[in-house]
């Protein structure tokens, strides 16, 4: 009987590896499947944003007759920020707490510094993917302040730095996409670059500075937005959820459906404009009163 187990053992013991060893492999690919998927998804979306980025660009230099290709900066910058990612490395090369960059790093490091040195968006926006998937939080965070610094010509690379693991990046680019998002005039091309950035968005700070775009703006705008956002199929699901939950502040009604938003703007939505005529045709019988 002893024995009869000990073959069994001898027999199975190689079986029940090699299943642990597949089990693992699977587990492994569809990891690096599931990350994949995100990267793609996030490079999607900036590539969506890029587009709706540059029209914004082109609407506001046509009304403002300035280039929207040129490297200039944010109108809101007075001061270029100073980044210097590789010498302050080289001053810690005598702590053995701090590596040396590796040279991959380093290179990119060299890019970031002299992209905003010469202020170089195209260069800036090259880097920025790179950046990103960096491990180095002083990388992620100089490359905030240079995308910053461009302005809303930069804000589709700037909005996966705002869930980034690190909070001093993170926060860093929640203030500089805020910041960046007002340099755009036209309200339409502001919803559009904030509905897109709530579509990918899990930081929950995050959508709550993006959702805060939505208020104050027209409402059948903010209203349609909101609607793409929740029924479109392409949001995560904290962000239908907090676009739920920002249409409800719009509207004053908790969301049901499409239908039920669309006659919400047919019956409750009185555009602006309407609001100021109703204004103008009043001033003049306040006057006609005033003057009895």
């Amino acid at each position: 009987m002893n024995r009869l187990l000990k073959v069994s053992l001898w027999v199975l013991a190689p079986i029940a590896v090699a299943a642990a060893v597949t089990l693992s492999i699977v587990m492994l690919l569809r990891d690096r499947d599931g990350e994949a998927r995100v990267k793609r998804t996030v490079t999607s979306r900036i590539e969506e944003l890029s587009v709706v980025a540059a029209a914004a660009a082109a609407t506001d230099s046509i009304a403002s007759g300035d280039d929207a290709s040129a490297s200039s900066p944010s109108p809101r910058k007075a001061e270029k920020p100073k980044i210097s990612i590789t010498s302050s490395v080289d001053e810690s090369d005598g702590d053995e707490d701090e590596p040396e960059l590796p040279p991959d790093e380093r290179r990119l490091a060299e890019r970031i510094e002299k992209a905003l040195d010469e202020e170089n968006l195209a260069e800036a926006l090259a880097c920025a993917g790179a950046a990103y998937a960096s491990k180095n939080v002083e990388i992620r965070s100089a490359m905030v302040e240079t995308l910053g610094w461009f302005g809303h010509k930069a804000i589709a690379e700037l909005t996966p730095f705002m869930a980034d693991s690190d909070e001093d990046v993170a926060e860093s680019a929640r203030d500089e996409w805020t910041d960046a998002l007002s340099d755009i005039d036209d309200e339409t091309e502001r919803i559009s670059v904030a509905e897109l950035a709530m579509k990918t968005m899990i930081d929950e700070e995050a959508l709550e500075i993006i959702a805060d775009e939505y208020i104050g703006v027209d409402e059948k705008l903010a209203v349609e937005s909101l609607v793409r956002i929740i029924e479109g199929g392409e949001a995560t699901e904290k962000s239908v959820e907090k676009a739920k939950e920002t249409y409800e502040f719009v509207t004053g009604d908790e969301y049901e459906n499409q239908a039920a938003a669309e006659k919400w703007i047919a019956e409750e939505y009185e555009p602006d404009d309407a609001s100021d005529a109703v204004v103008e045709a009043e001033t003049p019988v306040a006057a006609g009163e005033s003057g009895k």
